[in-house]
Protein backbone atom coordinates (compact mmCIF):
# COMPACT_ATOMS: atom_id res chain seq x y z
CA UNK A 1 0.00 0.00 0.00
CA UNK A 2 1.33 3.62 -0.47
CA UNK A 3 2.76 5.82 1.59
CA UNK A 4 0.20 8.62 1.00
CA UNK A 5 -0.09 10.03 4.24
CA UNK A 6 0.85 13.68 4.42
CA UNK A 7 -3.18 15.13 3.62
CA UNK A 8 -4.69 12.24 5.55
CA UNK A 9 -5.46 13.02 9.10
CA UNK A 10 -6.58 8.86 10.10
CA UNK A 11 -3.92 7.36 12.29
CA UNK A 12 -2.01 4.51 10.59
CA UNK A 13 -1.81 0.43 11.58
CA UNK A 14 0.76 -0.95 10.52
CA UNK A 15 1.79 -4.43 10.13
CA UNK A 16 5.11 -6.79 9.01
CA UNK A 17 4.86 -10.04 8.46
CA UNK A 18 6.97 -11.70 5.76
CA UNK A 19 4.47 -14.05 4.68
CA UNK A 20 2.43 -12.98 1.67
CA UNK A 21 -0.65 -14.68 2.35
CA UNK A 22 -1.10 -14.26 6.02
CA UNK A 23 -0.17 -10.73 5.74
CA UNK A 24 -3.10 -10.08 2.67
CA UNK A 25 -5.25 -11.80 4.66
CA UNK A 26 -4.89 -9.71 7.75
CA UNK A 27 -4.76 -6.53 6.27
CA UNK A 28 -7.97 -7.58 4.16
CA UNK A 29 -9.43 -8.28 7.47
CA UNK A 30 -8.22 -5.16 9.29
CA UNK A 31 -9.41 -2.87 6.78
CA UNK A 32 -12.46 -4.48 6.63
CA UNK A 33 -12.94 -3.67 10.20
CA UNK A 34 -11.40 -0.66 10.55
CA UNK A 35 -11.03 0.83 7.19
CA UNK A 36 -12.97 3.64 7.38
CA UNK A 37 -10.92 5.00 10.69
CA UNK A 38 -7.67 4.03 10.33
CA UNK A 39 -5.37 3.61 7.10
CA UNK A 40 -3.84 0.23 7.50
CA UNK A 41 -0.49 -0.57 5.66
CA UNK A 42 0.97 -3.52 5.46
CA UNK A 43 5.00 -4.17 4.74
CA UNK A 44 6.85 -7.95 3.99
CA UNK A 45 10.10 -7.24 5.77
CA UNK A 46 10.99 -5.49 8.64
CA UNK A 47 13.62 -3.05 7.98
CA UNK A 48 10.71 -2.13 5.41
CA UNK A 49 8.24 -1.11 7.87
CA UNK A 50 11.00 0.83 9.96
CA UNK A 51 11.62 3.14 6.85
CA UNK A 52 7.96 3.70 6.38
CA UNK A 53 7.25 4.31 10.53
CA UNK A 54 10.53 6.66 10.24
CA UNK A 55 8.96 8.40 7.35
CA UNK A 56 5.44 8.40 8.79
CA UNK A 57 7.27 10.51 11.88
CA UNK A 58 8.69 13.17 9.59
CA UNK A 59 5.79 14.00 8.16
CA UNK A 60 4.34 13.95 11.52
CA UNK A 61 1.72 11.37 10.87
CA UNK A 62 0.23 9.27 13.54
CA UNK A 63 0.72 5.71 14.32
CA UNK A 64 -1.90 3.88 16.66
CA UNK A 65 -1.21 0.57 16.19
CA UNK A 66 2.38 -1.57 14.81
CA UNK A 67 2.34 -5.57 14.36
CA UNK A 68 5.24 -7.34 13.77
CA UNK A 69 5.30 -11.24 13.25
CA UNK A 70 8.08 -12.97 15.60
CA UNK A 71 9.77 -14.94 13.02
CA UNK A 72 10.89 -13.02 9.90
CA UNK A 73 14.35 -13.17 8.25
CA UNK A 74 16.99 -10.16 10.02
CA UNK A 75 15.21 -9.24 12.54
CA UNK A 76 12.51 -10.94 15.08
CA UNK A 77 9.11 -9.15 15.62
CA UNK A 78 10.63 -8.29 18.80
CA UNK A 79 13.49 -6.16 17.81
CA UNK A 80 11.09 -4.77 15.15
CA UNK A 81 8.48 -3.68 17.92
CA UNK A 82 11.70 -2.75 19.90
CA UNK A 83 13.05 -0.04 17.31
CA UNK A 84 10.16 1.06 16.22
CA UNK A 85 8.72 2.39 19.90
CA UNK A 86 11.56 5.71 19.88
CA UNK A 87 9.84 6.69 16.43
CA UNK A 88 6.40 6.68 17.45
CA UNK A 89 6.13 6.02 21.49
CA UNK A 90 2.36 6.66 21.62
CA UNK A 91 1.87 3.65 19.36
CA UNK A 92 0.27 0.22 20.98
CA UNK A 93 2.62 -2.90 19.86
CA UNK A 94 1.12 -6.04 18.87
CA UNK A 95 3.62 -9.12 18.33
CA UNK A 96 1.62 -11.96 15.94
CA UNK A 97 3.02 -15.70 16.62
CA UNK A 98 1.54 -19.11 15.50
CA UNK A 99 -0.39 -21.60 17.20
CA UNK A 100 1.82 -23.66 19.08
CA UNK A 101 4.97 -21.61 19.14
CA UNK A 102 5.85 -22.07 22.43
CA UNK A 103 9.46 -20.85 21.68
CA UNK A 104 8.14 -17.27 21.46
CA UNK A 105 6.50 -17.16 24.87
CA UNK A 106 10.00 -16.26 26.71
CA UNK A 107 9.54 -13.12 23.97
CA UNK A 108 6.53 -12.29 24.73
CA UNK A 109 7.04 -12.38 28.37
CA UNK A 110 9.88 -9.84 28.20
CA UNK A 111 8.33 -7.95 25.58
CA UNK A 112 5.73 -7.37 27.73
CA UNK A 113 7.32 -7.09 31.40
CA UNK A 114 9.94 -3.95 29.26
CA UNK A 115 7.24 -2.50 27.77
CA UNK A 116 8.52 -3.35 23.93
CA UNK A 117 4.74 -4.89 23.03
CA UNK A 118 1.36 -4.61 25.04
CA UNK A 119 0.30 -8.21 23.77
CA UNK A 120 0.25 -10.81 21.39
CA UNK A 121 -1.82 -12.35 18.55
CA UNK A 122 -2.18 -15.65 17.12
CA UNK A 123 -2.43 -16.41 13.78
CA UNK A 124 -4.02 -18.07 12.06
CA UNK A 125 -7.40 -15.98 13.83
CA UNK A 126 -10.22 -17.39 11.42
CA UNK A 127 -12.18 -16.61 12.53
CA UNK A 128 -11.35 -12.62 12.69
CA UNK A 129 -14.99 -12.05 15.22
CA UNK A 130 -13.35 -14.29 17.82
CA UNK A 131 -9.76 -14.95 17.37
CA UNK A 132 -8.44 -11.09 15.66
CA UNK A 133 -11.07 -8.42 16.58
CA UNK A 134 -11.16 -8.51 20.16
CA UNK A 135 -7.70 -8.19 20.96
CA UNK A 136 -6.88 -5.15 18.13
CA UNK A 137 -10.38 -3.63 19.67
CA UNK A 138 -8.41 -3.64 22.81
CA UNK A 139 -5.29 -2.52 21.52
CA UNK A 140 -7.06 0.31 19.73
CA UNK A 141 -9.65 1.08 23.06
CA UNK A 142 -6.25 1.73 24.81
CA UNK A 143 -4.68 3.92 22.05
CA UNK A 144 -7.81 6.45 21.96
CA UNK A 145 -8.56 6.47 25.36
CA UNK A 146 -4.55 7.30 26.11
CA UNK A 147 -3.72 9.99 22.98
CA UNK A 148 -7.31 10.39 20.97
CA UNK A 149 -10.07 12.93 21.81
CA UNK A 150 -12.25 11.80 24.99
CA UNK A 151 -15.17 12.99 26.17
CA UNK A 152 -15.20 15.34 29.08
CA UNK A 153 -18.00 15.42 31.82
CA UNK A 154 -15.46 17.80 34.00
CA UNK A 155 -13.14 20.14 33.18
CA UNK A 156 -10.71 21.23 35.49
CA UNK A 157 -9.46 24.84 35.09
CA UNK A 158 -6.10 25.90 36.73
CA UNK A 159 -2.71 26.18 36.45
CA UNK A 160 -1.14 23.39 34.99
CA UNK A 161 2.21 22.49 36.67
CA UNK A 162 0.59 22.84 40.46
CA UNK A 163 0.52 20.14 42.20
CA UNK A 164 -3.41 20.69 43.14
CA UNK A 165 -3.99 20.31 39.63
CA UNK A 166 -2.07 17.23 38.94
CA UNK A 167 -3.73 15.89 41.96
CA UNK A 168 -7.86 16.53 40.85
CA UNK A 169 -6.62 15.16 37.38
CA UNK A 170 -5.26 11.91 39.18
CA UNK A 171 -8.34 11.87 41.47
CA UNK A 172 -10.70 12.19 38.19
CA UNK A 173 -8.66 9.45 36.49
CA UNK A 174 -8.67 6.70 39.26
CA UNK A 175 -12.27 6.95 39.60
CA UNK A 176 -12.88 6.71 36.52
CA UNK A 177 -14.70 9.69 35.49
CA UNK A 178 -13.60 11.38 32.21
CA UNK A 179 -12.07 14.75 32.25
CA UNK A 180 -10.68 17.37 30.96
CA UNK A 181 -7.75 19.40 32.87
CA UNK A 182 -6.57 22.86 31.32
CA UNK A 183 -4.34 25.98 31.80
CA UNK A 184 -6.03 29.23 32.85
CA UNK A 185 -3.79 30.52 30.20
CA UNK A 186 -4.61 28.21 27.23
CA UNK A 187 -7.07 29.65 24.76
CA UNK A 188 -9.69 26.42 26.02
CA UNK A 189 -9.48 27.55 29.70
CA UNK A 190 -10.09 30.82 29.48
CA UNK A 191 -12.87 29.98 27.49
CA UNK A 192 -14.43 27.78 30.29
CA UNK A 193 -13.51 30.85 32.74
CA UNK A 194 -15.41 33.31 30.79
CA UNK A 195 -18.54 30.83 30.04
CA UNK A 196 -18.94 30.64 34.06
CA UNK A 197 -17.82 34.32 34.27
CA UNK A 198 -15.12 33.39 36.82
CA UNK A 199 -11.89 34.76 36.29
CA UNK A 200 -8.42 33.15 37.50
CA UNK A 201 -7.88 34.83 40.77
CA UNK A 202 -9.24 31.62 42.72
CA UNK A 203 -8.15 28.96 41.06
CA UNK A 204 -8.52 25.95 40.50
CA UNK A 205 -12.15 25.65 39.05
CA UNK A 206 -14.12 22.52 38.75
CA UNK A 207 -16.94 22.72 35.96
CA UNK A 208 -19.37 19.88 36.07
CA UNK A 209 -21.60 18.73 32.96
CA UNK A 210 -24.30 19.56 34.48
CA UNK A 211 -23.53 23.33 34.82
CA UNK A 212 -22.30 23.32 38.19
CA UNK A 213 -19.15 25.25 39.25
CA UNK A 214 -16.71 24.47 42.05
CA UNK A 215 -14.12 27.35 43.10
CA UNK A 216 -11.29 26.03 44.79
CA UNK A 217 -13.06 22.44 45.68
CA UNK A 218 -12.16 19.73 48.02
CA UNK A 219 -11.62 16.14 46.77
CA UNK A 220 -15.20 15.79 48.42
CA UNK A 221 -16.56 18.26 47.07
CA UNK A 222 -16.20 16.83 43.65
CA UNK A 223 -16.78 13.39 44.64
CA UNK A 224 -19.92 14.36 46.60
CA UNK A 225 -21.07 16.39 43.46
CA UNK A 226 -20.43 13.95 41.21
CA UNK A 227 -22.84 11.97 42.96
CA UNK A 228 -19.90 9.31 44.20
CA UNK A 229 -20.58 9.43 47.81
CA UNK A 230 -24.34 8.18 48.79
CA UNK A 231 -24.32 8.34 53.02
CA UNK A 232 -28.79 8.86 52.60
CA UNK A 233 -29.07 5.99 55.64
CA UNK A 234 -25.96 5.59 57.79
CA UNK A 235 -27.00 2.10 58.96
CA UNK A 236 -25.72 -1.16 57.26
CA UNK A 237 -25.34 -4.86 57.92
CA UNK A 238 -21.59 -4.50 56.52
CA UNK A 239 -19.17 -1.54 56.72
CA UNK A 240 -16.20 -1.86 54.69
CA UNK A 241 -13.41 0.67 55.42
CA UNK A 242 -11.10 0.98 52.23
CA UNK A 243 -11.70 0.52 48.33
CA UNK A 244 -8.49 -1.25 48.09
CA UNK A 245 -8.42 -5.00 46.46
CA UNK A 246 -9.47 -6.41 49.64
CA UNK A 247 -12.22 -3.83 50.72
CA UNK A 248 -13.74 -4.35 46.93
CA UNK A 249 -14.16 -7.92 46.87
CA UNK A 250 -15.90 -7.92 50.34
CA UNK A 251 -18.28 -5.13 49.39
CA UNK A 252 -19.09 -7.35 45.92
CA UNK A 253 -19.24 -10.59 48.01
CA UNK A 254 -21.46 -8.73 50.99
CA UNK A 255 -23.42 -7.01 48.55
CA UNK A 256 -24.75 -9.49 46.01
CA UNK A 257 -25.16 -11.63 48.97
CA UNK A 258 -28.13 -9.47 50.20
CA UNK A 259 -26.03 -7.72 52.76
CA UNK A 260 -26.61 -3.86 53.56
CA UNK A 261 -23.16 -2.68 52.59
CA UNK A 262 -21.24 0.70 52.57
CA UNK A 263 -17.67 1.40 51.85
CA UNK A 264 -15.98 3.96 53.12
CA UNK A 265 -13.17 5.15 51.30
CA UNK A 266 -10.34 8.69 52.59
CA UNK A 267 -8.86 8.76 49.00
CA UNK A 268 -10.65 7.44 45.98
CA UNK A 269 -11.20 3.67 44.88
CA UNK A 270 -7.95 2.07 44.21
CA UNK A 271 -5.61 1.87 46.90
CA UNK A 272 -2.29 0.89 46.51
CA UNK A 273 -2.88 -1.26 43.47
CA UNK A 274 -4.64 1.77 41.74
CA UNK A 275 -1.11 3.66 41.64
CA UNK A 276 0.16 0.46 39.61
CA UNK A 277 0.28 0.98 35.76
CA UNK A 278 0.29 -2.84 34.92
CA UNK A 279 -0.33 -5.94 36.81
CA UNK A 280 1.20 -8.98 35.47
CA UNK A 281 0.40 -11.50 37.53
CA UNK A 282 -3.37 -11.35 38.55
CA UNK A 283 -5.71 -14.58 37.63
CA UNK A 284 -7.54 -14.36 34.50
CA UNK A 285 -5.26 -11.28 32.45
CA UNK A 286 -2.25 -12.83 30.69
CA UNK A 287 -1.61 -9.41 29.06
CA UNK A 288 -1.73 -7.68 32.07
CA UNK A 289 -4.24 -5.02 33.93
CA UNK A 290 -3.86 -1.78 34.85
CA UNK A 291 -4.29 -1.39 38.68
CA UNK A 292 -6.86 1.42 38.57
CA UNK A 293 -8.50 -0.37 35.76
CA UNK A 294 -9.03 -3.61 37.38
CA UNK A 295 -10.30 -1.90 41.03
CA UNK A 296 -12.77 0.22 38.46
CA UNK A 297 -13.89 -2.88 37.69
CA UNK A 298 -14.36 -4.28 40.49
CA UNK A 299 -15.98 -0.89 42.31
CA UNK A 300 -18.88 -0.72 39.03
CA UNK A 301 -19.52 -4.69 39.99
CA UNK A 302 -19.81 -3.50 44.03
CA UNK A 303 -21.82 -0.62 42.62
CA UNK A 304 -23.78 -3.15 40.79
CA UNK A 305 -24.69 -5.48 43.99
CA UNK A 306 -26.32 -2.06 45.66
CA UNK A 307 -23.18 -1.24 47.93
CA UNK A 308 -23.21 2.72 48.82
CA UNK A 309 -19.88 4.57 48.60
CA UNK A 310 -18.22 7.30 50.59
CA UNK A 311 -15.02 8.95 49.55
CA UNK A 312 -12.87 11.11 50.58
CA UNK A 313 -13.57 10.69 54.63
CA UNK A 314 -11.19 9.20 56.87
CA UNK A 315 -12.48 6.94 59.66
CA UNK A 316 -10.95 8.50 62.75
CA UNK A 317 -12.99 6.45 65.86
CA UNK A 318 -14.06 2.95 65.88
CA UNK A 319 -16.46 1.67 68.74
CA UNK A 320 -18.91 -0.88 70.18
CA UNK A 321 -21.87 -0.18 71.90
CA UNK A 322 -24.01 -3.32 72.40
CA UNK A 323 -24.39 -5.72 69.56
CA UNK A 324 -23.30 -2.90 66.88
CA UNK A 325 -20.25 -0.97 65.90
CA UNK A 326 -19.78 2.50 65.36
CA UNK A 327 -17.38 4.71 62.86
CA UNK A 328 -17.10 8.47 63.20
CA UNK A 329 -16.15 10.04 60.10
CA UNK A 330 -13.61 12.81 60.18
CA UNK A 331 -16.96 14.91 58.44
CA UNK A 332 -18.28 14.52 62.30
CA UNK A 333 -20.78 12.01 60.91
CA UNK A 334 -21.42 8.53 62.31
CA UNK A 335 -22.23 5.06 60.61
CA UNK A 336 -23.87 2.24 62.62
CA UNK A 337 -23.13 -1.21 61.12
CA UNK A 338 -23.82 -5.06 62.49
CA UNK A 339 -20.40 -6.05 61.39
CA UNK A 340 -16.58 -4.27 60.06
CA UNK A 341 -14.14 -5.02 57.81
CA UNK A 342 -10.76 -3.30 58.39
CA UNK A 343 -9.41 -3.32 54.41
CA UNK A 344 -7.21 0.20 55.12
CA UNK A 345 -4.23 -1.55 53.92
CA UNK A 346 -0.37 -0.28 53.74
CA UNK A 347 1.67 2.21 52.53
CA UNK A 348 5.02 1.20 51.14
CA UNK A 349 7.73 3.37 52.14
CA UNK A 350 9.31 5.12 49.18
CA UNK A 351 12.58 6.77 48.06
CA UNK A 352 12.31 10.44 47.77
CA UNK A 353 14.07 10.41 44.47
CA UNK A 354 12.04 12.38 41.90
CA UNK A 355 13.90 10.88 39.07
CA UNK A 356 13.29 7.16 40.28
CA UNK A 357 9.80 7.56 41.26
CA UNK A 358 8.82 8.77 37.97
CA UNK A 359 8.92 4.97 37.04
CA UNK A 360 6.61 3.78 39.70
CA UNK A 361 4.43 0.79 38.75
CA UNK A 362 6.76 -0.12 35.54
CA UNK A 363 9.99 0.09 35.74
CA UNK A 364 10.36 0.86 40.48
CA UNK A 365 8.53 -1.71 41.87
CA UNK A 366 7.26 -2.65 45.51
CA UNK A 367 6.10 -6.30 45.94
CA UNK A 368 8.14 -9.33 44.75
CA UNK A 369 6.60 -10.95 41.51
CA UNK A 370 5.76 -14.97 41.45
CA UNK A 371 7.12 -15.22 38.17
CA UNK A 372 10.73 -14.45 37.04
CA UNK A 373 10.97 -15.48 33.39
CA UNK A 374 10.33 -12.15 32.15
CA UNK A 375 13.72 -11.23 34.36
CA UNK A 376 15.84 -13.88 32.05
CA UNK A 377 19.30 -11.52 30.67
CA UNK A 378 18.24 -8.48 32.13
CA UNK A 379 20.39 -6.12 34.92
CA UNK A 380 17.96 -5.37 38.70
CA UNK A 381 18.47 -3.69 42.12
CA UNK A 382 16.98 -4.42 44.79
CA UNK A 383 16.94 -1.69 47.72
CA UNK A 384 16.57 -3.53 51.12
CA UNK A 385 18.35 -5.32 53.81
CA UNK A 386 15.25 -7.48 55.53
CA UNK A 387 14.46 -10.78 54.73
CA UNK A 388 11.81 -10.17 52.20
CA UNK A 389 14.94 -7.96 50.09
CA UNK A 390 17.28 -11.01 50.57
CA UNK A 391 14.60 -13.55 49.79
CA UNK A 392 13.30 -11.39 46.56
CA UNK A 393 16.90 -11.26 45.30
CA UNK A 394 17.57 -14.70 45.58
CA UNK A 395 14.30 -15.19 43.26
CA UNK A 396 15.53 -13.05 40.67
CA UNK A 397 19.26 -14.21 40.40
CA UNK A 398 18.02 -17.39 38.64
CA UNK A 399 16.87 -15.11 35.50
CA UNK A 400 18.47 -11.76 35.95
CA UNK A 401 21.94 -11.31 34.45
CA UNK A 402 23.16 -9.58 37.84
CA UNK A 403 21.15 -8.48 41.36
CA UNK A 404 22.42 -5.28 43.09
CA UNK A 405 21.64 -5.58 46.39
CA UNK A 406 21.74 -2.04 48.00
CA UNK A 407 21.82 -1.27 51.08
CA UNK A 408 22.22 1.38 53.91
CA UNK A 409 23.79 -0.50 56.62
CA UNK A 410 27.41 -1.69 56.73
CA UNK A 411 26.36 -5.07 57.32
CA UNK A 412 23.07 -7.42 56.20
CA UNK A 413 23.50 -9.78 59.73
CA UNK A 414 21.52 -7.80 62.02
CA UNK A 415 18.24 -7.38 59.57
CA UNK A 416 18.59 -10.59 57.35
CA UNK A 417 18.34 -14.18 58.11
CA UNK A 418 21.85 -16.04 57.92
CA UNK A 419 20.48 -18.56 55.75
CA UNK A 420 19.78 -15.80 53.23
CA UNK A 421 23.38 -14.34 53.73
CA UNK A 422 25.16 -17.30 52.95
CA UNK A 423 22.97 -17.90 49.66
CA UNK A 424 23.46 -14.68 48.73
CA UNK A 425 26.91 -14.88 48.88
CA UNK A 426 27.81 -17.77 47.28
CA UNK A 427 25.28 -16.25 44.29
CA UNK A 428 27.77 -15.90 41.60
CA UNK A 429 25.50 -13.09 39.50
CA UNK A 430 24.96 -11.32 43.00
CA UNK A 431 26.61 -8.01 43.62
CA UNK A 432 25.94 -6.30 47.50
CA UNK A 433 26.61 -2.58 47.99
CA UNK A 434 26.61 -1.91 51.65
CA UNK A 435 26.77 1.51 53.08
CA UNK A 436 25.21 2.59 49.88
CA UNK A 437 22.12 4.58 48.58
CA UNK A 438 20.46 5.87 45.20
CA UNK A 439 20.04 8.87 45.00
CA UNK A 440 19.15 9.12 41.07
CA UNK A 441 16.92 7.45 38.90
CA UNK A 442 18.57 6.95 35.22
CA UNK A 443 16.56 6.96 32.12
CA UNK A 444 14.22 8.95 29.87
CA UNK A 445 11.27 6.05 28.67
CA UNK A 446 12.14 3.66 31.27
CA UNK A 447 14.47 3.14 34.22
CA UNK A 448 17.94 2.21 32.39
CA UNK A 449 20.26 2.43 35.89
CA UNK A 450 20.61 4.37 39.07
CA UNK A 451 23.34 6.45 40.71
CA UNK A 452 24.83 5.16 43.96
CA UNK A 453 26.10 7.11 46.76
CA UNK A 454 28.90 5.02 49.13
CA UNK A 455 27.96 6.43 52.37
CA UNK A 456 31.78 5.34 53.81
CA UNK A 457 34.13 7.48 50.79
CA UNK A 458 31.76 9.64 49.45
CA UNK A 459 32.08 8.29 45.92
CA UNK A 460 29.19 7.94 43.35
CA UNK A 461 28.78 5.26 40.56
CA UNK A 462 26.38 4.27 38.20
CA UNK A 463 24.56 0.76 38.21
CA UNK A 464 22.85 -0.49 34.80
CA UNK A 465 19.40 -1.38 36.16
CA UNK A 466 16.21 -1.79 33.96
CA UNK A 467 14.06 -2.54 37.23
CA UNK A 468 14.03 -1.76 40.89
CA UNK A 469 12.86 -3.46 43.57
CA UNK A 470 12.29 -0.95 46.97
CA UNK A 471 11.82 -3.06 49.65
CA UNK A 472 12.35 -1.07 52.88
CA UNK A 473 9.36 -2.04 54.56
CA UNK A 474 5.45 -0.43 54.66
CA UNK A 475 3.56 1.60 57.30
CA UNK A 476 0.00 0.11 58.00
CA UNK A 477 -2.87 2.12 57.94
CA UNK A 478 -3.98 1.65 61.25
CA UNK A 479 -2.76 4.83 63.81
CA UNK A 480 -6.52 5.93 64.30
CA UNK A 481 -7.22 2.59 65.60
CA UNK A 482 -4.76 2.09 68.31
CA UNK A 483 -6.66 2.41 71.16
CA UNK A 484 -9.76 0.20 69.64
CA UNK A 485 -8.06 -3.01 68.18
CA UNK A 486 -4.93 -5.25 68.90
CA UNK A 487 -1.75 -4.39 67.20
CA UNK A 488 1.83 -6.03 66.79
CA UNK A 489 4.04 -4.18 67.30
CA UNK A 490 4.67 -2.87 63.55
CA UNK A 491 0.91 -1.51 64.03
CA UNK A 492 -0.61 -4.36 61.63
CA UNK A 493 -3.99 -5.76 63.40
CA UNK A 494 -3.84 -8.59 64.72
CA UNK A 495 -6.49 -11.70 63.66
CA UNK A 496 -7.58 -15.02 64.80
CA UNK A 497 -5.77 -16.93 67.20
CA UNK A 498 -2.79 -14.21 67.34
CA UNK A 499 -5.47 -12.26 68.78
CA UNK A 500 -4.65 -14.22 71.64
CA UNK A 501 -0.79 -13.33 72.50
CA UNK A 502 -1.87 -10.27 73.95
CA UNK A 503 -3.85 -11.25 77.11
CA UNK A 504 -6.38 -8.70 77.51
CA UNK A 505 -6.92 -8.30 74.14
CA UNK A 506 -9.96 -10.73 74.00
CA UNK A 507 -12.68 -11.40 76.64
CA UNK A 508 -15.53 -13.51 75.37
CA UNK A 509 -15.21 -17.12 75.99
CA UNK A 510 -15.74 -18.48 72.30
CA UNK A 511 -12.07 -17.94 70.83
CA UNK A 512 -11.83 -14.58 67.65
CA UNK A 513 -12.45 -16.44 64.41
CA UNK A 514 -11.14 -15.64 61.16
CA UNK A 515 -9.95 -12.63 60.61
CA UNK A 516 -11.79 -11.42 63.14
CA UNK A 517 -9.48 -8.46 65.58
CA UNK A 518 -9.73 -8.04 69.15
CA UNK A 519 -13.13 -6.56 68.99
CA UNK A 520 -15.67 -8.93 67.95
CA UNK A 521 -17.76 -8.40 64.79
CA UNK A 522 -14.59 -6.55 63.62
CA UNK A 523 -12.36 -8.39 61.14
CA UNK A 524 -9.07 -7.46 59.46
CA UNK A 525 -8.21 -8.30 55.44
CA UNK A 526 -5.47 -7.51 53.27
CA UNK A 527 -2.38 -5.46 53.88
CA UNK A 528 -3.80 -4.37 56.82
CA UNK A 529 -3.66 -7.86 58.76
CA UNK A 530 -0.48 -8.97 60.65
CA UNK A 531 0.60 -11.45 58.73
CA UNK A 532 -1.04 -11.47 55.57
CA UNK A 533 0.84 -12.26 52.07
CA UNK A 534 1.20 -9.08 50.47
CA UNK A 535 -0.42 -10.02 47.08
CA UNK A 536 -3.24 -8.38 45.43
CA UNK A 537 -4.83 -12.23 44.41
CA UNK A 538 -4.37 -12.92 48.50
CA UNK A 539 -5.88 -9.41 49.46
CA UNK A 540 -9.08 -9.83 46.95
CA UNK A 541 -9.04 -13.53 48.50
CA UNK A 542 -9.30 -12.54 52.38
CA UNK A 543 -12.11 -9.97 51.16
CA UNK A 544 -13.99 -12.72 50.04
CA UNK A 545 -13.42 -15.44 52.44
CA UNK A 546 -14.42 -13.31 55.64
CA UNK A 547 -17.54 -12.67 54.57
CA UNK A 548 -18.83 -16.08 55.09
CA UNK A 549 -17.63 -15.56 58.51
CA UNK A 550 -19.59 -12.21 58.67
CA UNK A 551 -22.61 -14.11 57.64
CA UNK A 552 -22.07 -16.77 60.78
CA UNK A 553 -21.40 -14.00 63.25
CA UNK A 554 -24.67 -11.91 62.58
CA UNK A 555 -26.82 -14.49 62.78
CA UNK A 556 -25.61 -14.43 66.80
CA UNK A 557 -23.71 -11.24 67.49
CA UNK A 558 -21.84 -10.85 70.87
CA UNK A 559 -22.68 -7.85 72.95
CA UNK A 560 -20.24 -5.94 74.19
Amino acid sequence: MGYNSGMNARPYIVVADDEPEHLTALADALTRRYGADYQVVTHLSPQSALNHLELLKEEEAVVALVIADQRMPGMSGLEMLQQSHPLHPHAMRGLLVAWGDQESSESIIHGCAFGILNNYIYKPWHPPEVHLYPLVNKFLTDWARAQGHRMELVNVVGEEASPRMREISELLHRSGIPYGAHDFESKRGKKLLSQVSLDASRLPVVILLDGQVLVQPQNSDILDAMGATNLDEPVCDLLVIGAGPAGLSAAVYGASEGLRTIVVECNVVGGQAGMSSLIRNYLGFPDGISGAELTQRAYQQAWLFAAKFVFAREAVHLSARKDCRYLKLSDGREIKARAVIVATGASYKRLDIPSLNRFDGTSVLYTPEGDNRWLKGVEACVVGAGNSAGQNVVHMAKQAKTVHLIARGDSLERTMSDYLIKSIRHLPNVEVHLNSEIVEGLGVQSLEGVEVLDKSTGARKQIPARICFVMIGADPNTGWLADALARDSRGYLLTGSTVLTQSDAWRLQRAPTLYETSMPGVYAVGDVRAGSVKRIASAAGEGSVVVSTIHDYLTAPDEL
